[in-house]
């Protein structure tokens, strides 16, 4: 392929044109299309190992970045960005030999065959190069030279024997992946190899003796491999799904399993990292032992810290090669589950349930008579709420919420007295109504909706939303859409509404040390009194710049000038400033600390809420047992796709508990919301 793009040169010369051209594994640039056919080179971009970045907020850029230098490039449009990521994404692919996705129709045993047979040819390639090197030492050489060469042999001939063993291995996954697979068709075969038989069974001999039998041209295996016969079918890792089923974690070792039925009845064998897969596939989580029985779950779901990941490239380099491999520019992760390590030890739903560790700014627009006013009070307070739902900064991601799954907590008001009346009914019947109660579920699985609630009755007001996250790959980030809205309402004015959307999320820099940000437009609109306000979360530029930023305005409908402009850091200070008047401090998410919310305590939590669910692997995550967590998160999922199975097959459709859908566009209700309820 080849065509013109625009390439960021510096800070003095912008953008400027380029023609470029795919070569082999190279980008060739030239200053102009003559120029190429003249054969005048500008530069190149080497494509081996590269990867192809898009932004999600800008649908002309993309860059490409290799050996830690980054090239930014722009086309004119999204078609023409498209066209240019997928040709460069092959191109990688082919040059950098990454497992290719698998072609619809393809199964996993059918891609494991292709790459044992691959390493074959390998292994092949290797004894004749080991050939070439004994024939050349047969020849008149010097003393030194032949040293030299016999060093060679030697670590070649350790070389091939190390290889071989990695294929028997690659053969006995591949038994485990096709049952049916019989023993000889495991055997890798080579006129020049044959090998004394081994005392041990399934065991290959280290011989350095390779070529000495190349004279025989009998064809004969490596290893007879007696044991493959009887090995069971093991589950295989899928990256092919059907919508009612997730991804499992990208390249993480599976633990082995084999032995739990025998040792369930029998001893402990101690740390849960040694059983295997059966108690998985049976969804039988309370018989598994994850080593955590001596945990105090609340005082670690007190413990909010997240450390950084570190840097992915250099801790996780296996995994993250093999998602990339996996994954193409623009592709929809929502069925995608990414390694265990980039987890934060809390459910999506309570991430959604830290927007109102700030009760007193959620309540402060009750009482305030001008329409005007209760506006920039309703944006002080959504504008407040996102520090304390991301305040690590670290790029990792909450548990996605299983179907059904459910969180609830409250919040008291700082420097308040409660009134001693009790609600009735609610997201937390027995709570004071001078309390904020939060409700959540997980009301959908495809696509993932979350919904949730809160209320404060004594203020006579209310937040119903629902959030649809949609995930994607961006190459260098990972953007997540949060789709739907949310209703706060003020009972105490005639039922007067705001209607909110949400920004994306992007995780930047998974190549390297990752870090978050929002990035998107969104709206806050009362059709009642005619006010709105438009903010942007701006995304950190390619080119200097800070990141975290917003800008925004508050209007009225009929008005050309903004009542009020608005900039700031999400995560630090925002000044406001009217048309008229000196701008002041508008929001300071730090000047105050946020209140605990109070849960009820995890073992006396309902098997689907969020804490007693998800405690196995937040224990695990804090104690950096990575494999642990991993296991007892499968657990959760496999459940979920037994129940989903279970459901298909009896005709039954899921029905959530708490929330329900009103019309066709997808919005979902709290059932028992204030000024619907009787009672409180």
């Amino acid at each position: 392929m080849e065509g013109p793009l625009s390439k960021w040169t510096n800070m003095v010369h912008g953008w400027q044109y380029r023609w470029f051209k795919i070569e082999n594994d190279t980008l060739l640039y030239y200053t102009s299309r003559e120029k190429m056919l003249k054969g005048q080179q500008r530069g190149q971009i080497r494509l081996t190992g590269a990867v192809v970045g898009i932004d999600g907020e800008n649908n002309s850029l993309f860059t490409i970045t290799v050996e830690g230098k980054t090239f930014h490039m722009q086309g004119r449009d999204l078609k023409e960005r498209n066209q240019w990521v997928r040709i460069l994404e092959n191109s990688i692919r082919a040059s950098s030999g990454y497992a290719k996705n698998g072609s619809v129709g393809t199964t996993p045993a059918q891609q494991f065959k292709q790459k044992t047979e691959e390493a074959n040819e390998f292994l092949k390639t290797l004894v004749d190069k080991v050939k070439e090197l004994e024939q050349l030492k047969n020849g008149e050489k010097a003393v030194d030279e032949k040293r030299t060469i016999d060093s060679l042999i030697a670590a070649s001939n350790n070389l091939t024997n190390n290889v071989k063993h990695a294929i028997i291995y690659l053969q006995m996954a591949q038994a485990r992946l096709d049952p049916n697979m019989k023993t000889e068709k495991l055997m890798f075969t080579h006129p020049d190899l044959d090998e004394k038989p081994s005392s041990r069974t399934g065991t290959v001999t280290d011989s350095t003796q390779t070529s000495a039998h190349s004279s025989t041209t009998t064809e004969k295996p490596i290893s007879g491999i007696q044991h493959l016969d009887h090995l069971k079918p093991q589950r295989a890792e899928s990256y092919a799904s059907s919508d009612e089923e997730e991804f499992y974690d990208a390249d993480e070792e599976l633990i082995d399993l084999d032995k739990f039925e025998s040792d369930k009845s029998g001893p402990e064998s101690g740390d849960s990292e040694q059983r295997g897969d059966s108690a998985i596939m049976s969804s039988d989580e309370d018989g598994f032992d994850f080593g955590d029985s001596h945990e105090d779950f609340d005082e670690i779901y007190n413990n909010a810290e997240e450390h950084d990941i570190g840097n992915v490239q250099q801790e996780h380099g296996s995994v993250l090669m093999h998602l990339l491999s996996q994954v193409s520019v623009g592709m929809d992760l929502t069925k995608v589950t990414l390694p265990t390590f980039i987890l934060e030890r809390r459910s999506l739903l309570e991430m959604y349930a830290d927007f109102f560790a700030h009760p007193d700014l959620f309540i402060a627009t009750n009482g305030i008579d001008s329409a005007e006013k209760r506006m920039i009070s309703v944006v002080r307070y959504y504008l407040n709420a996102f520090y304390a739902a991301r305040k690590s900064g670290v790029a990792k991601k909450p548990y996605n919420a299983i179907l059904g799954e459910t969180f609830r907590c409250r919040y008291t008001v700082p420097n308040s007295s409660l009134s001693g009346k009790k609600t009735e009914s609610g997201p937390w019947p027995g709570s004071d109504v001078k309390q904020l109660t939060f409700i959540a579920e997980q009301v959908s699985h495809h696509p993932p909706i979350s919904a949730f609630y809160a209320e404060m009755p004594s203020e006579g007001i209310s937040f119903n939303a629902h959030i649809y996250t949609k995930s994607s790959f961006l190459g260098l980030s990972i953007g997540v859409a949060s789709i739907g809205e949310g209703v706060l309402t003020l009972h105490n004015y005639g039922d007067e509404q705001y209607t909110i959307t949400f920004p994306s999320g992007y995780g930047r820099s998974i190549m390297s040390t990752p870090w978050f940000e929002f990035g998107g437009k969104v709206k806050v609109v009362c059709e009642k009194t005619g006010y709105y306000a438009d903010i942007e979360f701006l995304t950190k530029p390619f080119f200097g710049g800070k990141p975290h930023r917003i800008q925004g305005t508050i209007c009225r409908d009929g008005v050309k000038k903004p009542i009020l402009t608005v900039r700031g850091e999400w995560n630090g200070t925002m000044y406001a400033k009217p048309p008229n008047g000196e701008e002041y401090l508008f929001v300071d998410v730090k000047s105050k600390p946020e209140v605990k919310k109070e849960c009820v305590p995890v073992m006396q939590q309902g098997k689907r809420e969020s804490r007693r669910l998800w405690r196995h692997v937040t224990a695990a995550l804090l104690r950096n047992r990575i494999q642990t967590a991993t296991t007892s998160k499968r657990f959760i999922e496999q459940r979920q796709r037994k129940e989903a199975k279970e459901r298909l097959e009896n005709g039954e459709k899921w029905t959530p508990l708490l929330f329900e859908t009103t019309d066709t566009e997808g919005e979902w209700m709290y059932k028992q919301k204030l000024g619907v309820r009787k009672t409180l």
